[in-house]
């Protein structure tokens, strides 16, 4: 199998270039070079990074302070410490972080002066309320407060110019879905507001099922909603917009059935009628506000928890179990000849295929690639080393390497390969939503598994019931459900159960 271009060298297109629908198919090759070949980088990631600015900011004016001659005292380096992570908390909460504030205006401006007076102010309120206004008296508040406004605005300046600079890195890669008077009116309303946050990439109209190429309000024309459906599963669509009347409750409803199963933040374009006029500028495009109606999984600050999970219990495992890992190995090698590593595709985070990593359980000659059937116990294929592996798991231990090359998490919807069946039907006919199992990273382990819906799928019923836990867990996520599916796992391992 020929290996998988690098996203950076792949040119986006339109989806509908992809089924080959006549002329465009051959214009799209070419057409939108501007368009952003690589995932914008997460707006948490770059709201930390202004933050940990701002933070620097407040530390330098403590630290100059510290250097002059003032009667009321000196700052302590505590006290530096302490305001550097308050101020930031502060304008956190009046919302001086958000994505469209990142790249600099007057309402992000304001948020930052506020949060500023508001914690060092505040904490020197507190401090003589609370009869120590000798450790942060007013005068040194107000002093310090003066020599900070400066580096703070001009670090969220240059903050602000270099996210307008790396626009194609920093912006959210929205598509429109409307092609009626009230996505014309959006275009219009988002382009008078100057929202550098987002970038609309197109337009699809959910009504139509074939391409008819041109642009519609400025835009490319991108074609069906499954053309849309085929971007997102490439990663190359970060939101949907229903630019649609709010009369259409039936098609917002059925739209927002279809995405459910697609890892993308999807938002209601609220209705411009009352306005006269289509381009909006000053406060009226202020009040514009996307609405949010469904989000990805694990998003935003959970993403990243869900990340430093991943990658600190893939390391510890991987220094627990280097040594056995080389020993079962060994054993593998000499108890049968053929590879060490079973490698098997899968289907991944987004539906995109990728190599799960095993232990050879099977002779190499009656390796079964494409689960055309599942193993039994006693099954004659089976070795005898890989009737111990499978029984205790330990087959499953170089999956580590692909949670640390970034295809798995620890924990998650356990990834099935391609045409596995349940009950003689493929898993995708027997399960509705399947596919929405893949709107997160695959795992080691989940809470499927940890219930005793693992091994062979003889029934659909078990398939159900390993999907609706899947989703479950999708949909609950949270740092304290993977710490009790870990510790359950633990447990089934030295139980057995299920296991052949």
């Amino acid at each position: 199998m020929p290996p998988k271009p690098h996203a950076a060298e792949r040119r986006l297109m339109p989806a509908v270039a992809e089924l080959g629908w006549g002329r465009f198919a051959d214009e799209a090759r070419g057409a939108h070079p501007a368009l952003p070949l690589q995932a914008p980088l997460s707006p948490v990631l770059l709201a930390t990074l202004v933050a940990l600015l701002d933070g620097m900011a407040v530390v330098l004016a403590g630290v100059a302070l510290q250097a002059l001659p003032m009667p009321s005292g000196r700052p302590e380096p505590a006290l530096i410490g302490f305001l550097a992570v308050l101020v930031p908390c502060m304008i956190a909460a009046l919302g001086g972080y958000q994505h469209s504030s990142l790249y600099g205006n007057r309402r992000a401006a304001l948020a930052t002066l506020a949060g500023l007076v508001l914690g060092g102010g505040g904490l020197a309120l507190a401090a003589t309320v609370l009869g120590a206004h000798n450790s942060f008296p007013p005068g040194l508040a107000l002093v310090w407060l003066a020599m900070a406004t400066a580096p703070l605005l001009c670090g969220r300046l240059a903050a602000g110019l270099a996210l307008r600079a790396a626009a194609e890195r920093t912006r959210q890669r929205a598509v429109v879905v409307g092609d009626g008077p009230q996505a014309a009116r959006f275009v219009a309303a988002l382009r008078g507001r100057q929202d550098r946050s987002i970038e609309l990439i197109g337009m699809v109209d959910d009504r139509r099922a074939q391409h008819t190429g041109g642009q519609r309000n400025g835009l490319p024309y991108l074609g069906s909603i499954e053309a849309l459906g085929a971007m997102i599963r490439r990663g190359e669509v970060d939101q949907v917009i229903l630019a649609l009347p709010w009369a259409a409750e039936a098609r917002m409803q059925a739209l927002l059935r279809h995405f459910a199963d697609y890892p993308v933040d999807v938002r209601l374009a609220p209705d411009l009628m009352a306005y006269r006029s289509p381009g909006l500028s000053g406060p009226e495009a202020e009040r514009l506000r996307l609405l949010r109606l469904a989000d990805r999984p694990i998003r935003g600050w959970g993403a990243a928890v869900k990340a430093i999970e991943d990658y600190s219990l893939a390391v510890l495992a991987l220094a627990i179990c280097a040594v056995p890992m080389l020993l079962i190995a060994l054993a593998v090698k000499l108890d049968s000849p053929g590879p060490v590593l079973f490698r098997q595709r899968r289907t991944g985070f987004n539906d995109q295929p990728f190599y799960v990593l095993k232990f050879r359980t099977m002779y190499q000659e009656k390796l079964d690639y494409t689960v055309a059937q599942q193993v039994r116990a006693g099954d004659s294929r089976v070795t005898r080393v890989g009737a111990v592996l499978r029984r205790t798991s330990l087959d499953e231990l170089p999956q580590i390497l692909n949670i640390i090359r970034g295809e798995m998490s620890f924990i998650g919807p356990r990834p099935h390969a391609p045409g596995t069946r349940a009950g003689g039907r493929p898993f995708e006919e027997v399960a509705a939503r399947y596919a929405a199992r893949h709107r997160v990273k695959p795992g080691l382990t989940g809470l499927a598994q940890v219930r005793g819906w693992r091994g062979p799928t003889e029934t659909e019923d078990k398939l159900l019931r390993r999907v609706e836990s899947d989703l479950e867990y999708i949909d609950t996520w949270s740092p304290w459900l993977d710490f009790t599916i870990l510790v359950r796992t633990l447990l089934a391992v030295v139980r057995m159960k299920n296991a052949c």
